[in-house]
């Protein structure tokens, strides 16, 4: 599977889920989808809600986006629905809703996903809306019917990329061994064929009120300042970063207020935000046809101390336009990345012969870390066991080497994982053959 260090608990149920359905005869692979969408409505999209000053409303839709998920893809034919629809089909054992008021989804078929034949047996709507849903912002307004306008949607962010491990090729150190099977799941973002996917799914899967609110509304009229948030991919922990936003005015003869809030906090892989590291609001005037950039700067000393589970941030940069009540709203999620264990030993290892694994480390803060303590273990091999190592200094690059004794032969991967009180869960793996 691949999970860039995803839960322990996911991973053991999904390969959990691998070795029963091969064992079975089933081929089977995992998958995990990036930027996933938790549709809880049924509507296909991820709604979020504003007031009239653009401050978002918690607590009126559950639906919520998760930086990852993953499922289980199982080879089956499905003599229950038309040709064409067997082969790859979706389940997932650690389900995020009910189906038949139980907790299970698929088998799913991923033709009929990337077509929006969502009417078919069994969960498509669901896993149509965790790969392709359109995020929808609704601002209140009691002018309009059932009190909330159509602000803004966001087409093209869920289900960004999805993983799987590459047949033939294991990679310690890069993301070589990884696959990136979207394409098999949607047409390419923004594409006539990937638009007729979506709103044939609205058709068949979405009540007609919904359809038409998230579909079928004529636009709202034209809304003269552009927002832009600026995405980051990644940084490495330790390192700063900003929250930037450019604006323009792109009227030619009248003056625009703005109000703008700028925000960074960390969240659960769950979307679900967990501590706030920092807020700012202010109101600036943009003259005709001018252009300005926001931006606040994170301090590692702001964020450090406040990182939960896989390390993951988000940006959030709300926005009116006094004049004309624009609203606007964007958010982006990405990872601090955390440095990787490099482990060395010999490729061959021989059973009940001892060998030497050394691991390397480098301390990527400008702190000290306290507490220091080496994990190490691998399928066969003696262990697992722990190991306490001494203080690092900032930056500093230490070595750190242990003898192991392999206990079966068999294709293997010896894992270690470092933690301190100041950084925990740096990982790092090594494949090994152990012969006879």
């Amino acid at each position: 599977m691949w999970t860039r260090g995803s839960c322990h608990m996911v991973r053991a149920l999904k390969n959990g889920g691998c070795r029963v359905c091969r064992t079975l005869g089933l081929p089977c692979r995992t998958v995990t989808n990036f930027v996933s969408a938790h549709d809880t409505d049924r509507s296909l999209t991820v709604d979020k809600y504003f007031d009239e000053k653009g401050e978002k409303i918690e607590g009126v839709s559950n639906d919520s986006i998760w930086n990852f998920h993953v499922w289980n893809d199982v080879w089956m034919a499905r003599p229950d629905l038309p040709p064409g629809y067997g082969g790859w089909q979706s389940i997932d054992s650690t389900p995020q809703e009910t189906s038949g008021n139980v907790f299970q989804m698929g088998p799913a078929s991923v033709e009929a996903v990337k077509r929006g034949q969502v009417g078919f047996d069994f969960d498509c709507p669901f896993v149509f809306a965790e790969v392709n849903a359109d995020i929808i912002k609704w601002t209140r307004d009691e002018t309009v019917e059932g009190g909330w306008r159509k602000a803004a949607s966001d087409k093209y962010k869920i289900g960004q990329f999805m993983l799987t491990k590459k047949i033939g090729v294991d990679d310690d150190i890069g993301d070589t061994d990884a696959e990136n099977i979207v394409a098999e799941y949607k047409d390419q973002e923004g594409t006539v064929e990937e638009r007729m996917a979506v709103l044939n799914a609205a058709r068949y899967g979405v009540a007609p009120s919904i359809r038409y609110a998230v579909y079928d509304m004529p636009p709202p009229e034209a809304e003269d300042v552009d927002f832009d948030l600026l995405e980051i991919e990644q940084i490495m922990i330790g390192q700063p970063f900003s929250v930037t936003v450019k604006v323009r005015n792109k009227n030619q003869s009248e003056m625009r207020t703005v109000g703008a809030v700028l925000s960074a906090s960390t969240v659960y892989y769950t979307g679900v935000l967990a501590r706030k590291v920092t807020r700012q609001r202010g109101n600036f005037t943009l003259k005709p046809n001018q252009s300005e950039v926001l931006s606040i700067t994170v301090t590692p000393d702001d964020y450090l101390d406040k990182l939960v589970d896989y390390a993951m941030m988000k940006i959030y940069a709300i926005a009116t336009v006094q004049e004309t009540q624009q609203t606007w709203a964007e958010e982006d999620d990405f990872t601090v990345q955390k440095p990787k264990l490099r482990l060395e030993c010999p490729d061959t290892l021989r059973v009940n012969y001892e060998f030497q694994l050394v691991i390397r480390l480098t301390n990527p803060l400008n702190r000290h870390l306290t507490d220091c303590l080496f994990t190490i273990e691998g399928p066969g091999l003696s262990g697992p066991y722990r190991v306490k190592f001494r203080d690092i200094s900032p930056l500093e690059s230490v070595v750190h080497m242990e003898r192991l004794v392999p206990q079966r032969p068999g294709k293997r991967v010896v894992v270690a994982n470092f933690s301190s009180r100041q950084l925990i869960e740096v990982l790092g793996s090594k494949h090994v053959n152990v012969v006879p």
